[in-house]
């Protein structure tokens, strides 16, 4: 199975900044180690992050079907979630986590979403005490219980974008190069391969004994590929017409095989894990279009609804508001009217008002904050 990396993580965790002051509506699991989180962004409507524990991480707009009845940890998530406002998405420290810092009734959340090892989901309150784990772990150093304080995952690896020649040199040990960097630094497997394969040079050669200039063209290529990260094109590779593999970034040695590229990494997820065909031919069915045109009309009626929904919601909480303090606002009303009939300047009325209520003579609002 193809593991989802630190680098496409780091990709994710900027593609995924306008969910930044979104709604979470509503909390799935949908299957093991597999969730749904809807969200509602204002003015665009709704936007569904998918999560798969170690594979994928994105946004969807393949809806799987939730199982009937909620699961008690979908319960507990819903419990402290719902209604949420996104305040901060976040990879940690280049490692495969990523975190999503929200806030209810004036209170911060914490929703971390770990893809290595089994891969887990762990919501915290504020002071980072552990409200509900996906899986209860223990280990010497971390504890992802109940009431255990949340600590992230210690790394001893170098951050690939910290790097320079320096710190590469130090880096280097009797390993065979690959195994070297791959136990030394925090990159996938699949970068470390790219950026050897760009700096020509062989995945088993003992890493110490490279010399200035073999090092001068590996930092040369470790650059190279990390500032791709900031022009992300991702790309899905295919092998006898199935998905192979993906990158954000065209790939140098997965060059001969047949490639198709999409706007976001959500998308190359989504095709990917939908087991998609291969890029399309000019002779592609017009049914299959048609079909597209359908299922996007129907996306934005959907979305529509929920739009007046929500309006429908904040309308009826201004009225109930309202009729909780139906006296004061009458009796506001009234002394307006009352003022106005004897012909008592706005200045005057606003006077005796006292800051209950401002006066909007071009509106001609009466507004009060209740």
């Amino acid at each position: 199975m193809r593991e989802i990396s630190n680098l496409e993580i780091h990709c994710l965790a900027r593609e995924l900044q306008p969910l930044v002051g979104a709604r979470l509506q509503k909390f799935y699991e949908l299957g093991d180690g597999e969730f749904r989180i809807e969200f509602f962004i204002s003015g665009k409507g709704t936007q569904d992050l998918a999560i798969e524990l170690k594979k994928r991480l994105g946004l969807t707009k393949f809806i799987r079907p939730a199982p009937k009845e909620p699961t008690q940890f979908a319960m507990q998530l819903r419990k402290h979630l719902e209604g949420a406002a996104v305040k901060k998405i976040e990879q940690y420290s280049m490692d495969r986590v990523m975190f999503l810092d929200l806030e209810r009734d004036g209170k911060p959340i914490r929703l971390v979403i770990e893809m290595f090892s089994d891969g887990n989901l762990i919501l915290a309150d504020g002071s980072g005490k552990i409200i509900v784990p996906y899986r209860a772990e223990e280990w010497k150093d971390r504890k992802q219980k109940r009431g255990a304080h949340y600590t992230f995952p210690a790394s001893t690896k170098v951050n690939p974008f910290d790097l320079s020649v320096e710190k590469l040199r130090d880096v280097m040990n009797e390993k065979k190069l690959i195994a070297c960097l791959a136990s030394r630094v925090n990159l996938g497997a699949a970068y470390l391969e790219e950026i050897l394969h760009r700096a020509e040079l062989p995945f088993d050669k003992r890493a110490d004994s490279l010399n200035d200039d073999e090092l001068g063209k590996l930092m040369e290529a470790f650059i190279e590929v990390m500032q791709q990260e900031n022009r992300p094109s991702p790309t899905i590779y295919y092998k006898d017409g199935k998905p192979f593999d993906y990158s954000p970034f065209p790939l140098e040695k997965l060059a001969g095989l047949e490639a198709k590229q999409f706007k976001s990494l959500s998308e190359m997820f989504d095709e990917f894990y939908a087991g998609a065909p291969p890029p399309a031919k000019p002779e592609e069915s017009k049914l299959g279009e048609q079909k597209r045109k359908l299922e996007f009309t129907l996306k934005g009626q959907r979305e529509a609804v929920i739009g007046l929904k929500a309006k429908s919601g904040e309308a009826k909480l201004a009225g109930d508001k309202i009729y909780e303090k139906y006296q004061e606002v009458d009796a506001l009303l009234g002394l307006v009217k009352g003022k106005r009939k004897a012909n008592v300047p706005w200045e005057e009325i606003e006077k005796e008002l006292k800051g209950k209520a401002k006066i909007n003579k071009e509106k001609g609002k009466l507004e009060a904050e209740l």
